[in-house]
C-alpha cells in the first residue's frame, strides 16, 4: 500500500473546509479551523494561492477520474454521456455553489477549467463521444464535430464561472442535465433518438 503524504492528507481536509467556508480565509484562519499551526501549512504549501490551486486540482482530478470511469460503463455513446452527467451532478453537489463561486473569482486562470481549449479534458471526452456515437450509428455524421464540441464545452464552462448572477445557474445540476439532453437531441439520428427517448422515459420514472 502506497504511503499517503501529510500534504495529501491536508489537501483532503482543506477541501472539506473550503466546501463549508469558501476560499475567503487567511492562512491563519485555515490553520485555526484545522487545528494546525500556520507554520505546518507553510511547510507544505508556499502560499495560500498554491494551497487553493492544489486543492482545486485535486478536486478536478477526482471528477475527471470518476467521469472516465462512467464513460467505460456506458453500453453505448448515449448511455455513457448520461452516466457522465450523473457523475458530474454528484460531484457538483459535493463541491457546492459556494466553492464553485469562489474558485471562479480567486482562480479564474486555472487551466483545468479551460473547457473550450481543444486539448482540455472535457473537449476530449465530448469529441471522443461524438466519434463513438457516429460509429455506433446513433449520431448523425453531417455536423461539424469541432463546433459541436465547442458548443458543449462553452456551456459547460458557465458552471465553473458561476458567480451568483445567473438565475439559471443557481441549480448547476439541472443546468448540466438539460445541457446533455439538449446536446443529444441535436445530434442523434433516428435510431439514436429512439434510444434517447427510452433512456429519458426510464429516468423520469
Amino acid at each position: 500500500m502506497s504511503r499517503v503524504s501529510s500534504k495529501d492528507k491536508y489537501v483532503v481536509k482543506v477541501y472539506d473546509l473550503f466546501r463549508k467556508k469558501g476560499l475567503n480565509m487567511t492562512m491563519d484562519e485555515i490553520a485555526g479551523h484545522l487545528k494546525l499551526t500556520k507554520k505546518t501549512l507553510y511547510n507544505n504549501f508556499n502560499s495560500k494561492e498554491e494551497l487553493m490551486r492544489t486543492v482545486m486540482q485535486y478536486v478536478l482530478g477526482d471528477i475527471e477520474f470518476k467521469i472516465n470511469l462512467a464513460l467505460t460503463q456506458g453500453r453505448n455513446a448515449i448511455e455513457a454521456l448520461y452516466l457522465t452527467s450523473d457523475m458530474m451532478n454528484k460531484s457538483l453537489t459535493e463541491i457546492g455553489p459556494l466553492l464553485l463561486n469562489d474558485s471562479s473569482q480567486y482562480l479564474p486562470d486555472l487551466k483545468l477549467l479551460d473547457h473550450t481549449n481543444r486539448m482540455s479534458f472535457y473537449s476530449r471526452i465530448i469529441s471522443e463521444n461524438l466519434e463513438r456515437g457516429i460509429s455506433e450509428g446513433l449520431y448523425r455524421n453531417d455536423f461539424n464535430k469541432d463546433l459541436v464540441t465547442l458548443f458543449f464545452t462553452s456551456a459547460m464552462a458557465k458552471i465553473y464561472a458561476w458567480n451568483g448572477s445567473y438565475k439559471f445557474l443557481k441549480d448547476p445540476y439541472i443546468f448540466h442535465s438539460e445541457l446533455v439532453r439538449y446536446h443529444l437531441e441535436a445530434i442523434v439520428c433516428d435510431e439514436g433518438r429512439n434510444l434517447l427517448n427510452d433512456i429519458f422515459k426510464g429516468r423520469k420514472q
